[in-house]
């Protein structure tokens, strides 16, 4: 009797100790918590890699457009139902343009025009006098302006998004007026054949919302 208490005390100890040894057991993940929480994890990245491109993009943009600022202008564009546009003009860049615009904004020339050409991810222009009154979809919007042409002036300055540049009947022409147009993405095709004479500061997302028809309130020359 006492060998068999012995025997039973034996394997009850060994039951506890085997117990007390042995590894707790880890919960298993629910796996669709597991698939979840990769599928966050590479939106976080793929939205960091987005963000780090976006800033690389913006850096090589500025990098490449340094204008002579010496002089500068400031004119900030009210669009109707849109916002405010502020954008820097570059008298040592375009002497003869810059100083034609200025004057036009100045006269209340632009207050009321519309923009007649929106090309997405391209360019947005105004400057027809004719679109006050007529119209942005009559076939012969964008061909008028103030009467008073401007030598083509070339210089070195990039059609960047949101470089301000003059509209020409021709590449390198002796054509500019009054409408200008606003790049709304990296126009390389564009350089030395239309004269950049500003660029927006502020306001690209106003920009970017533009549709054709939309009319100028105000050029206000600060």
């Amino acid at each position: 009797m006492r060998s068999i208490l012995i025997v039973v005390g034996v394997v009850i100890a060994a039951l506890i100790i085997s117990l007390l040894v042995q590894p707790s057991k880890q919960l298993v993940a629910d796996p669709q918590e597991a698939i979840a929480e990769k599928q966050e994890a590479e939106q976080r990245a793929e939205a960091a890699k987005a963000a780090r491109a976006k800033s690389e993009r913006a850096a090589s943009v500025d990098k490449a457009f340094n204008p002579p600022r010496e002089g500068a202008v400031t004119i900030v564009m009210t669009v109707a139902n849109r916002g405010d546009v502020t954008m820097e003009l570059y008298p040592k860049a375009a002497p003869k343009t810059t100083a034609r615009v200025v004057e036009l904004a100045r006269q209340g020339f632009y207050n009321g025009i519309r923009f007649h050409r929106v090309v997405d991810g391209f360019v947005v222009q105004a400057g027809d006098p004719k679109s006050k009154t007529d119209g942005v979809d009559v076939p012969y919007i964008g061909r008028s302006g103030s009467g008073k042409t401007i030598p083509f002036e070339k210089n070195n300055l990039p059609h960047v998004p949101g470089a301000v540049a003059m509209a020409l009947n021709a590449p390198a022409s002796d054509t500019a007026d009054s409408q200008f147009f606003i790049d709304l993405a990296d126009n390389a095709t564009l350089n030395g054949d239309y004269c950049v004479f500003g660029k927006v500061t502020q306001g690209m997302d106003v920009v970017r919302s533009i549709k054709k028809g939309d009319a100028i309130t105000s050029m206000t020359v600060q």
